[in-house]
């Protein structure tokens, strides 16, 4: 493999390619017959790894460049300059939301977000966990005697997650409400910073708003929206249910964030003739005064555990797995109802490698949804599924 920019892209030498590079060149220039000991623990085994370590981080940076040049590839300060040619900002981040179920001994009517959901500091129904996190509910609603699911939203965007039971306390007392808990965890994790993976996926969708069909522009739409990380959708044009469990002539949606009202509004707009499917039900008045129900869903998080090996290159540097870890569970992200295989765990793997200096290869990587049975490729069971990891699902063996 050589250096080399043709038509077909950019394409540089590994560090393995380095190293042997090196290692040949030295032989011929000692000359004669002798053979050299180059290895790691020897002065001219060093030399090699130092050098060809340089060369490897030059060709990262030169390789860096040459992709910022493609809003496939960009990242960071350059990824934002490169997508406002798209009237793109990145998101500053998303909240966590959280089904809480309210028990309510007559009829009462509590205040939701509504039209601030992206505001933090806001009048609405709140309650709160055992740690102090304040959660508002999103939408204005009116409940009835006996308990009811509803829809809450972190005060504050970032990476929270409520243990389950501990959301029990009432900020805002209402008279009726006997009793608040969340039996359930989560349905979206929030984060503090839109990431590139998701920026770039949001882009390339975007750029479906003036699509030739309504669902096309309806998701690039509702991608848009404040608040919304990811968003899919399947249609059931046929005139019976389909495989996914799609009644007939019936549009299924699932969106991960934003607020309950404006992506109903979004559906609506864009419905044409279809039905609509899921568990969030949105109650909308037509132009012609008709009250109809708007129906989507949020996504099902799924537990992606991720398993390998790391080798050292050279006895140079410490390798750190913890930074490890943080890096793949900051970096590795996946859209929903998207399969998840190696080759992309492995990519991001071996780019936290390189995050923690390069001193070591990312080898024999397997993943799972459970901790127990390991394979190279899972495939989610529905449209809805999102795969996600955190570093506590991480485990990393040296070798």
């Amino acid at each position: 493999m050589a250096d080399e920019l043709t038509y077909t892209g950019l394409t540089t030498k590994d560090n393995l390619t380095l190293v042997n590079d090196l290692k040949t060149n030295l032989q011929d220039l000692y000359g004669g017959d002798e053979v050299l000991n180059l290895d790691s623990n020897t002065p001219d085994g060093q030399f090699v790894e130092i050098v060809a370590e340089l060369g490897t981080v030059i060709r990262q940076m030169i390789t860096e460049v040459y992709n910022s040049c493609d809003p496939s590839k960009c990242t960071g300060s350059v990824q934002d300059s490169r997508y406002q040619i798209n009237y793109l900002e990145r998101k500053a981040g998303a909240f966590t939301l959280q089904n809480i179920a309210i028990t309510a001994n007559k009829t009462v009517s509590l205040q939701g977000l509504d039209n601030a959901y992206n505001e933090e500091n806001v009048s609405a129904f709140t309650v709160s966990d055992n740690n102090g996190n304040n959660w508002y509910l999103v939408d204005s609603t009116t409940i009835y005697s006996g308990t009811t699911t509803l829809e809450f939203r972190a005060q504050t965007k970032g990476y929270i997650i409520p243990t389950i039971g501990t959301i029990v306390n009432q900020v805002t007392i209402v008279d009726g409400i006997t009793n608040v808990i969340n039996s359930v965890g989560p349905t979206t994790i929030g984060y503090e910073q839109e990431s590139d993976a998701d920026f770039r996926i949001r882009r390339e969708n975007s750029v479906a708003a003036n699509g030739k069909n309504n669902e096309d522009t309806m998701l690039a739409q509702i991608l848009e929206l404040d608040g919304v990380i990811a968003a899919t959708y399947h249609i059931n044009r046929t005139n019976t249910t389909d495989s996914t469990g799609t009644a007939a002539h019936t549009l299924w949606t699932v969106v991960e964030g934003g607020a309950n009202t404006a992506i109903a509004d979004i559906i609506y707009a864009n419905l044409g003739g279809s039905g609509t499917r899921g568990s969030v039900t949105v109650p909308l008045t037509t132009s012609g005064l008709q009250q109809i129900n708007i129906n989507f869903d949020r996504e099902t998080i799924v537990p992606l555990y991720i398993r390998f090996d790391i080798k050292p290159i050279t006895s140079l540097g410490e390798i750190n797995q913890d930074d490890i870890k943080q890096y793949i569970a900051d970096n590795l992200t996946y859209n929903i109802g998207e399969d998840v295989e190696t080759s992309k765990v492995t990519q991001i793997c071996a780019d936290a490698m390189l995050s923690d200096g390069g001193n070591g290869y990312a080898l024999n990587i397997e993943i799972s949804d459970d901790g127990v049975t390991w394979t190279d490729y899972l495939a989610v069971s529905s449209i809805a599924d999102k795969y996600t990891t955190d570093v506590n699902k991480i485990t990393i063996t040296a070798i």
